[in-house]
């Protein structure tokens, strides 16, 4: 009987600039990045390459196409999600939310049940921690449905951890203002027409609630963004006007995003982007990316059925999961994950509908649960 042997994993590294670089037979380096671009660097150049990863003076050529190249690191699975360190938490406290908003990557509704128990919650905060996370989003689902949302706030305080809450706002009494304080904010907003924002949620009211909301936040003296989020090619005149109305409300973080091909906004099949504009950022900033959060460092969610996964956009690769089976550390460990190279950057490419930012498409892309991995 022939015994065969797990595929050694590709040799690699990971640029300051995100591209990866993978050894191929012939001497040559792929270069594969968060866009699905590819390509190749033959081999009396990339012997330059090695020579300045192993710490040799980068000539002029290689500094231009690749940066630093003392600063890129070995690519193996934790690096890649970790990046530079790691950066934000995502924390989906309860799935359920009072809003059923057509395009939710998360899929939320008021039927949704699911939610971590305070102690798993806790158990999480302790672990990020001691893991160097720098900040923490109590997200869902409705953050503010969670009855112990005030006591987790505090204790991430107290764990040295920055704090951010997630909502649509429509919960956010002057007392639950209170309870939160010195957390920042961030909301969603579709329209600066009422009519076309409740038709997103699907909650009557829901606009006049959230923009009441924000304007408690700012009044408060509260850090507050708004990431407005394009759901449909016709409501993007309405998209631009809710992003004037944020920052006549006293909002200064305020982003046009686009919604994103998971969950129930995958039924379109492609993410919908607002139409380029001069003088504009390319591409969008995301809407759940903390303010202060550099794209360079990783991002990790904790599901409320107490998986642990690459980021809120990337549900289906399962690093862990939380509670009694285990803790966000021992997911972060030594995750269940291996690199597969192959065709790598047309995955990348075909994840830029469901994915916002390049590291995590790339993440996305190339990391793939370890065989017998449960």
């Amino acid at each position: 009987m022939t015994r065969v042997l797990p595929q050694a994993a590709p040799r690699g590294w990971i640029t300051p600039g995100g591209t990866v670089l993978l050894e191929q037979p012939d001497g040559a380096l792929t270069t594969v990045d968060g866009a699905g671009s590819a390509g190749l660097v033959a081999a009396p150049l990339a012997a330059e390459v090695r020579a300045a990863l192993r710490g040799a003076p980068a000539s002029p050529l290689v500094q231009q196409l690749f940066g630093d190249l003392s600063e890129a690191r070995d690519l193996e699975p934790l690096g890649l999600l970790r990046r530079g360190g790691w950066g934000q938490l995502f924390l989906e406290l309860v799935a359920g939310c009072n809003e059923r908003c057509l395009h939710c990557y998360a899929e939320s509704s008021p039927a949704r049940k699911e939610a971590l128990t305070r102690a798993a919650a806790e158990a999480v905060l302790r672990d990020a921690a001691a893991l160097g996370f720098r900040l923490v989003q109590f997200t869902g689902g409705e953050a503010l449905l969670c009855p112990f949302l005030g006591d987790l706030v505090a204790q991430a305080f107290a764990l040295g951890l920055d704090v951010e809450v997630y909502t649509n706002g429509t919960l956010l009494s002057a007392a639950r203002l209170a309870e939160l304080e010195g957390a920042a904010f961030a909301f969603s907003l579709y329209a600066d027409d009422p009519a076309v924002h409740d038709a997103v949620t699907r909650l009557p009211g829901s606009h006049a609630r959230t923009l009441a909301a924000i304007e408690r936040v700012v009044a408060a003296g509260a850090r507050a963004r708004v990431s407005v989020i394009l759901t449909r090619p016709e409501h993007e005149a309405a998209a631009r006007g809710a992003l004037e109305l944020a920052r006549s409300l006293g909002v200064s973080g305020a982003s046009l995003d686009a919604s994103r091909a998971v969950g129930r906004g995958g039924q379109g099949g492609q993410a919908v982007e607002p139409s380029p504009r001069e003088g504009e950022p390319a591409g969008v900033s995301g809407p759940h990316r903390g303010e202060g959060v550099s794209a360079d460092l990783g991002t990790i969610a904790v599901l409320p059925d107490g998986r642990v996964v690459p980021c809120i956009l990337s549900r289906e690769l399962v690093l862990g999961r939380v509670g009694e089976r285990g803790g966000l550390r021992q997911a972060l460990t030594r995750p269940p994950l291996r690199i597969v190279a192959a065709d790598a950057a047309r995955r990348a490419a075909a994840n830029l509908s469901r994915m916002t930012c390049a590291p995590c498409r790339l993440a996305a892309a190339l990391l793939r649960p370890s065989e017998g991995a449960a």
